[in-house]
């Protein structure tokens, strides 16, 4: 009998934890601005050592719509400039990233978010437009076409869909000096604007998080930036970044809730 009585309560108290962790009512409800980070959408070639970089459409499509259930609206990096000017934003933002600038975004990210009337930000490399991921070395997989000026000009149409530069392409900005690195980060703004028509507000910082120098030299170039440094963001005026990002492409769903509901 005390034995049953010992598992009882040891499964109320792992209970009780479990709920403080993931559902923290305990806590006080700061307004968070949850990035939420995806690479490629699809299924991995076969022998892929990336394999984990991946998530299907699937799982994708329910993903958004479990964020959208927890009452969340996607905003875009044109949406936080405004709230810079005094532009108020919905009450539980989010932003939806998806980096590499893959084809896969075209054919499936797009009609997921043309489905659910949601925006995105897709980040894109200046000099792969229409190409492939070269960056990426092909012995661990095989190489993934990039979105193409045609597939740019339907998606710059649309008013679900923002830009964000990754640079010329997915370089470590932190192996250059800060000039070269400011000039890479300026020029992929300058091409992508002049050649492809697109506005560009934002950057994501290829491999890590940028040093306080280069943050300070793109200030004046890009109105908002995104790191690869783990985090939920708070939602403050003014807005600090780099912005932190969730890789919710390999979260589950209830740890999805759990990151991005805590105050």
């Amino acid at each position: 009998m005390l034995y049953i009585i010992m598992s009882v309560c040891l499964a109320l108290a792992g209970g009780l934890l479990f709920c403080g962790l993931y559902f923290p009512f305990w806590k006080h409800k700061t307004p968070l601005l949850p990035v939420l980070c995806f690479g490629k959408v699809g299924q991995a070639p076969k022998g892929s050592a990336l394999y984990k970089e991946w998530i299907s459409p699937q799982k994708l499509a329910k993903k958004l719509d479990w964020v959208l259930k927890l009452g969340f609206t996607p905003v875009t990096p044109e949406d936080l400039l405004a709230f810079k000017e005094g532009v108020s934003l919905p009450p539980k933002p989010v932003l939806l990233v998806f980096k590499y600038g893959l084809e896969s975004f075209y054919k499936e990210v797009f009609p997921l978010l043309q489905e659910r009337e949601i925006k995105a930000c897709v980040c894109l490399c200046a000099e792969h437009i229409g190409q492939y991921n070269a960056w990426q070395d092909p012995r661990q997989e095989a190489w993934q076409n990039t979105l193409t000026e045609s597939e740019l000009a339907e998606l710059r149409k649309s008013k679900w869909v923002s830009f964000a530069s990754h640079g010329l392409s997915y370089t470590k900005l932190s192996e250059l000096d800060t000039q070269q690195a400011a000039w890479q980060a300026g020029e992929s703004k300058a091409r992508l604007e002049k050649l492809h028509k697109l506005s560009i507000n934002a950057f994501f910082y290829p491999w890590g998080v940028p040093s306080k120098e280069l943050e300070e030299a793109l200030r004046p170039v890009y109105g908002v930036t995104f790191s690869s440094q783990k985090g939920v963001n708070k939602l403050s005026s003014p807005l600090s970044t780099p912005l932190n990002i969730l890789p919710a492409w390999r979260m589950g769903l209830w740890r999805l809730r759990a990151k991005i509901t805590r105050g």
